[in-house]
């Protein structure tokens, strides 16, 4: 019985973890979704690709992409972002999405992570969680 209860136990907490999505493999944010940084400059600039995990966590509802301070995009499970900034330091962080409600409307917390761009250079970003920290965005190699 006690082994049926952990085994029951770890099941729960691995379908409330998320699992990487390759860029390639994600679908991309609907343009209607898409706020800002979505046209290349004019001057040198780099881009930035966010992608959110698959998974049980935060899903059914958007996570708002933000770039220095401001909402960039509304981002579901499974999809993918591109974002055009000028070379330079930059913020890119995940935030609530203040058009859901009910459930969706999680927290007030802004989840930052700094980007140094020069010209043509990508940066990729991972928003993805667990039960234990909740959604977070890291830097990501995929």
């Amino acid at each position: 019985m006690r082994i049926l209860i952990g085994a029951v136990a770890v099941a729960l907490l691995a379908g409330c973890s998320t699992s990487p999505v390759s860029p390639e493999q994600a679908t991309p944010v609907p343009a209607d979704r898409l706020v800002s940084f979505t046209t290349k400059p004019k001057e040198a600039y780099g881009t930035v690709i966010v992608t959110r995990d698959t998974g049980w966590m935060g899903g059914g509802c958007f996570v708002a992409v933000h770039i220095d301070g401001k909402v960039a995009a509304r981002i579901d499970t499974g999809e993918v972002a591109r974002f055009y900034l000028p070379t330079g330091d930059h913020l890119v962080g995940l935030g609530i999405d203040k058009q859901g409600g009910g459930m969706c409307s999680w927290t007030d917390m802004l989840k930052e992570q700094s980007a140094s761009l020069k010209e043509g250079q990508v940066k990729r970003f991972r928003i993805g969680g667990d039960s234990q920290g909740g959604l977070d965005i890291r830097p990501s190699s995929l």
